[in-house]
């Protein structure tokens, strides 16, 4: 799975995918990967621009193989890519920012969701029914050149935030920095929210992700466990 999880593997395999499929696979951003794709990022963002003057795109730069937040930054325009050195020898995938994410008391949020994977043949896919939710410390502004680099407003990591002055450690799950899911979808319905349709949309959208990396599951797994050789007993978290 470790090559899997690793940011350009997943966004090619999602890519495919939306060629093939657009309309399935349409909730996965505009994604560009560096440094190869560079000159196609600039002309296919001036393109756009030029369609649309009224466009004001932010992108977020996320290294290939990073974690708790390393090395993740905002820029404005494709001329702010950190071209010298980090990014030859760090490969990264570029993509659109979502610059209007739901907020929960005014602060930005994401969801970590348990998947487990089964098995390949047939495939089988497990969803834990609660999850995690991780919060921003500061409250969320739409991105400008004067807010790009606070991550503490703009950057969910638990890793990160820690260090923020305005953590909240809490032992209720519907309060803090860091919160169940189950609390959010509560928030949620209580706003009118149809919740089972978001569950709804959840599973499927984890579904399509996992088919999109099922080709080269299989070939890591064949290499790994031949035919006939025991399959493991046991998961990677």
């Amino acid at each position: 799975m470790t090559e899997m999880v690793r940011k350009i593997t997943l966004s090619r395999a999602v890519r495919t995918m939306q060629d093939l499929f657009p309309l399935e696979y349409n909730f996965y951003p505009r994604s560009w990967i560096l440094p190869e794709e560079f000159p196609l990022f600039v002309a296919e963002v001036r393109m756009m621009k030029d369609n649309d003057p009224s466009w004001k795109p932010t992108f977020i730069v996320k290294p290939d193989g990073g974690c708790q937040g390393d090395g993740i930054y905002l820029i404005k325009d494709p001329s702010d890519i950190r071209l010298t050195g980090s990014i030859q020898s760090r490969p990264a995938v570029v993509q659109e920012y979502i610059c209007k994410p739901l907020l929960v008391d005014k602060l930005k949020f994401d969801i970590r969701l348990y998947v487990l994977l089964k098995s390949l043949e047939p495939l089988e896919i497990y969803i834990a029914k609660d999850g995690l939710s991780r919060f921003c410390t500061e409250p969320y502004q739409e991105p400008t050149l004067k807010n790009l680099h606070q991550v503490f407003m703009h950057l969910t990591n638990y890793s990160l935030n820690i260090h923020s002055g305005n953590f909240i450690h809490s032992d209720n799950v519907n309060t803090g920095s860091k919160r169940t899911f189950s609390s959010i979808l509560c928030r949620l319905s209580s706003r009118g929210a149809d919740v089972k349709k978001l569950w709804s949309d959840i599973i499927s959208l984890v579904i399509k992700t996992i088919i999109a990396l099922t080709p080269e599951l299989k070939v890591y797994y064949q290499s790994d466990i031949p035919a006939g050789k025991p399959g493991p007993t046991c998961f990677q978290v």
